[in-house]
């Protein structure tokens, strides 16, 4: 699946592909000694499962050639249920209801392609971390390429006339990724270290330690806070991310949580790397793709990212999510694709329906 920019029209016109987990259900109500034909499901969002309904006919009345049309309705009104409870749910500070409405269109279809293609979502899981891992590294002066960094983390092979610090770099993220697919908990200071203690393995002397000098980020001409401050700006930051993390949209909280980590530069070097994995880390774990920046990305990032020195974060969220749109915008219409294209799992959900419709005509 390749990142192309979004068609705006894209989330209501894939509507009809909407699917979820096999749920739907034929059921009959009887209304006055008539029988009236629906069908039934439910849409999981977040933690809560919602009834949806819609009707199909009198029983008597419904053929099998009429009913099975009427699916297209029952998966629209799943995935408006979801984007109606998902919109009402999260607040945006930035993002406009346009974006905001692609990017919870954006989150479902890529969880249907989880759902439907399980081998396919790997790899696509596996070629983003691929360009994260070669993105957030170059950012920060390492020359390794991509094709270096695939030999280095799938074969283990050290690309020549490379330092060690960058192959390290690019090495310390396999480390990373086997942590937290093992760690459970919330984002803490503790973790935070953590990331940095790994990541600069071998390539920082100190490692997972708060900085105790004045550093600077010359970039955006910035001066972050003094050390003696960092560990209570580091408490506050956290506080900051439990306050939120309830009811401000995950992609906001992962980009914000992001820049004010980089305000605060808790640590002498390596901030830049830490702060990336913290923003995919949420996104992840909110159902979202992840996202990552290279190079090309790295002056609009910046200067984006200057403006938040003033308190301005519009310009990152509305910058960052330009990024995100063009990687993963296609999405939506490719799992539509896909699913018009048919598979196997929403065959045998069709077959079971028919079966079901077959079993309540001989008993009307």
């Amino acid at each position: 699946m390749e990142a192309n920019p979004v068609n705006p029209g894209i989330a209501f016109s894939s509507l009809e592909a909407a699917m979820s987990k096999a749920m739907s259900e034929l059921t009959v109500k009887i209304i006055k000694g008539n029988k009236y034909l629906y069908f039934r499901d439910r849409v999981k969002v977040n933690s809560k499962s919602l009834p949806l309904q819609v009707y199909i006919g009198r029983l008597e009345k419904v053929s099998q050639e009429d009913f099975l049309p009427k699916l297209p309705e029952l998966h629209t009104l799943r995935l408006k249920t979801y984007l109606d409870y998902r919109l009402k749910h999260y607040s945006f500070t930035a993002l406009t209801e346009t974006q905001a409405l692609e990017l919870e269109t954006l989150r479902y279809f890529y969880g249907l392609f989880e759902e439907f293609y399980p081998d396919e979502s790997e790899r696509y899981v596996d070629a983003l971390y691929l360009r994260y891992v070669q993105g957030t590294t170059a950012i920060e002066g390492n020359s390794i390429s991509l094709r270096e960094a695939q030999e280095l983390l799938e074969h283990n092979i050290s690309p020549a006339g490379k330092k060690m610090d960058e192959v390290y770099g690019i090495l310390n993220f396999i480390n990373l990724r086997r942590y937290l697919e093992g760690y459970s908990g919330d984002i803490t200071g503790t973790l935070i270290r953590k990331i940095h203690e790994i990541l600069m393995n071998e390539v920082f002397r100190n490692p997972g330690e708060y900085r105790n000098i004045q550093v600077g980020i010359k970039q955006v001409d910035y001066a972050p806070p003094p050390a003696i401050l960092v560990p209570e700006e580091m408490r506050a930051l956290i506080g900051w991310y439990r306050q939120n993390k309830g009811h401000l949209n995950p992609f906001e909280l992962a980009v914000l949580l992001q820049t004010k980590f980089e305000m605060i530069h808790p640590f002498v070097d390596g901030n830049g790397r830490v702060g990336r994995a913290l923003m995919n880390l949420v996104l992840e774990r909110a159902g979202y793709p992840t996202l990552y920046l290279g190079l090309e990305h790295r002056s609009a990032y910046l200067n984006a990212l200057t403006k938040a020195d003033d308190g301005d974060y519009a310009p990152i969220i509305e910058t960052l999510y330009a990024i995100y749109r063009e990687q993963h915008g296609r999405i939506a219409e490719e799992v539509r694709q896909k699913l018009s294209g048919g598979n196997s799992r929403i065959e045998e959900e069709n077959a079971r329906l028919v079966r079901r419709f077959v079993e309540l005509k001989k008993k009307a």
